[in-house]
C-alpha cells in the first residue's frame, strides 16, 4: 500500500521546520550555469525575461534562487504556512511580485487560479513523488500544458525498485513512501517530452534527476 502525506501534515512540519528546508539544490544551480537552464537560453524572442515555475515552492528557497538568477518566476504550493515562509523570505531577499509571485494551488486539479503558461523552464524538487498514482497523472498532464514547445522540465524526485526499498525510512523512500517506479516518468512524460537521465538511482541511493525538453508536435 502507498501512503502519502496530506496538506495538514505539510503545514506541520512546515510550521516547525520541514527537514528539506535549505537543502543546497546543486543539481539545478549547475544547468543554470552550464546554460541548459538559463534564463539567457530560454528566454523567447520579444520577451523581457524567461518565465520559470516551482512546483510545490514550499519556503521558496528554489523560486527566489531562480528570480535572483533572471527568471519571471511563479511558485505554486497547496500549504499556507509554507507560502507565508517563501513571502517573507522574498521580502528579505526585496523581490517583489515582478520577479517572484508565490501562489496557493493543487497542482493535480487541472488548472491554478493566478497562474498562466507558458512556461520556459518548469521545476519539481519532490512534488511529483509525494503524490498517488492518478494525481500523478493529473500533475503530468499540467505539466504538459503549462510548458511551451522547447521548455525545460527539471525533476527530482525519489525513486527505486519496490524490492531495494527498506521497510521504514525518516530520510528517503520506503516501501509505504515509494517514490517513483521504474519507467514511471516515461509512462507519464512521453511523447509530450524527451527525456534525458541525469542520475539514475542505485539499490542504496533512491534519488533520480531528469531534464526534458518539451517536443514541438505530440499526439498526447
Amino acid at each position: 500500500m502507498m501512503v502519502t502525506v496530506g496538506r495538514r501534515a505539510y503545514d506541520l512540519m512546515y510550521r516547525f521546520g520541514a527537514p528539506w528546508e535549505g537543502a543546497d539544490r546543486v543539481e539545478l544551480r549547475a544547468l543554470v550555469a552550464d546554460g541548459r537552464c538559463a534564463p539567457e537560453t530560454l528566454r523567447r524572442s520579444g520577451e523581457p525575461a524567461a518565465r520559470a515555475i516551482d512546483l510545490g515552492c514550499g519556503a521558496g528557497g528554489v523560486a527566489i534562487e531562480l528570480a535572483e538568477a533572471g527568471f519571471d518566476v511563479v511558485g505554486v504550493d497547496f500549504s499556507a504556512v509554507a507560502l507565508a515562509k517563501a513571502r517573507a523570505a522574498a521580502q528579505r531577499r526585496a523581490l517583489g511580485p515582478d520577479r517572484l509571485r508565490l501562489v496557493a494551488g493543487d497542482l493535480t486539479a487541472g488548472q491554478v487560479p493566478g497562474v498562466d503558461g507558458p512556461f520556459d523552464l518548469l521545476v519539481d524538487y519532490g512534488t511529483l513523488d509525494d503524490l498517488p498514482p492518478a494525481g500523478r497523472r493529473a500533475m503530468a498532464r499540467y505539466v504538459t500544458a503549462l510548458a511551451r514547445p522547447g521548455a525545460r522540465f527539471f525533476l527530482f524526485a525519489f525513486s527505486a525498485r519496490h524490492d531495494d526499498l527498506p521497510r521504514f525510512s525518516f530520510g528517503g523512500p520506503s516501501k509505504a513512501f515509494s517514490g517513483l517506479a521504474p519507467g514511471e516518468v516515461e509512462t507519464l512524460f512521453e511523447p509530450a517530452f524527451g527525456i534525458e537521465v541525469l542520475d539514475e538511482p542505485t539499490r542504496t541511493r533512491h534519488v533520480a534527476t531528469y531534464l526534458m525538453e518539451r517536443r514541438a508536435t505530440t499526439d498526447a
